[in-house]
């Protein structure tokens, strides 16, 4: 299967497409295409448009994009030779801006739940500050997030990502892990070390994914 080689506006490989499918760099799936060029994260909801140049623009404001049913996840392919470094593209007409401009080249995520140990004794942060909870399997403890009753684990309250409805847990909140567009979701911090950020997101690093982060700690 031919490969096309997606770079940025500073001439740096950022991704790849084989098929009707977008890879990062490592090869992890992030996004697919339709109509030729009209691009999707792996949730089906719109990202960009791919330009003849191989780079993945969005106007500024774009508007509503009703989401897209998503494909089923493909096999993960084999990376690609690392292409050579382009030279600077032309700046993008006024409104439009480079999807993969300002991001790392690769898309680290946590997927093996055994290596989400390390989280145990951590604490979740939002990142304007707010403590989420401990990560403790202790459900009496009241700064559990496993304790259903207390703060951080009862989905009704204000300050538990388990709420979809609290700025800590809505899709549309961009405090919540579960907001695909967030630069700003809550983190992992033990013994003053940032573990990683909690987010669907696939453009923040390094990531742990909320999905798999929640089925590991109803294993615990």
């Amino acid at each position: 299967m031919s490969t096309r080689y997606i770079f940025n506006t500073n001439g740096q490989y950022v991704a790849f497409v084989q098929g009707d499918n977008l890879f990062a760099t490592d090869a992890e799936w992030i996004g697919f295409i339709r109509n030729g060029n009209v691009v999707y994260d792996t949730g089906g909801k719109y990202m960009g448009l791919l330009l003849e140049d191989d780079r993945i623009v969005k106007k500024s404001y774009d508007g509503y994009r009703p989401n897209v049913l998503r494909p089923l996840r493909p096999l993960r392919p084999l990376r690609p030779l690392r292409p050579l470094r382009r030279l600077r593209m032309t700046s993008l007409p006024l409104g439009y801006e480079d999807v993969f401009l300002n991001i790392p080249m690769s898309s680290p995520i946590v997927e093996d739940l055994s290596s989400l140990d390390k989280l145990k004794g951590s604490q979740l942060l939002a990142s304007d500050g707010v403590f989420l909870g401990s990560i403790s399997n202790n459900i009496y403890d009241k700064n559990s997030i496993l304790n259903k009753f207390g703060n951080y684990g009862n989905k009704y309250s204000n300050t538990s990502i388990f709420n979809k409805y609290s700025i800590y847990g809505s899709e549309y909140s961009a405090l919540s892990p579960f907001n695909k567009y967030s630069s700003t979701p809550p983190y992992f911090l033990k013994n003053g070390t940032n573990l990683g950020k909690l987010t669907t997101n696939q453009f923040q690093f390094p990531r742990i994914d909320p999905d798999k982060f929640i089925a590991w700690l109803e294993k615990l």
